[in-house]
């Protein structure tokens, strides 16, 4: 890519997201590549979420803020859930 050919934000984002991708191009690239490992762990954990058309939606009790994982057991998945209520961190244990 030649120094004078900056990329642009993808057609199909929302105005707010392509206003902040355009304001970041005037950034350093320490900044940039920060910003981008950001959104690479971000993208990581909403991978880790249901999403709304999964099935498997929270159970009761358990926050929708909670952290998913999935973890398969013998052949078997099981989702777990944790989440912070005040000092105490809680848990709870689900088959797929």
């Amino acid at each position: 890519m030649e120094p004078s050919d900056k990329p642009t934000p993808p057609d199909d984002l929302e105005p707010e997201l392509r206003a902040v991708l355009e304001a970041l191009a005037d950034s350093d690239p320490e900044t940039i590549r920060s910003v981008a490992d950001h959104a690479d762990a971000l993208a990581t954990w909403a991978e880790s979420r249901p999403s709304d058309g999964d099935d498997d939606a929270y159970p009761n009790g358990v926050p929708e803020r909670a952290t998913v994982s999935t973890i398969a057991v013998d052949g078997v998945e099981y989702r777990y859930y944790q989440w912070r209520e005040g000092d105490e961190i809680r848990s709870k244990t689900e088959r797929r």
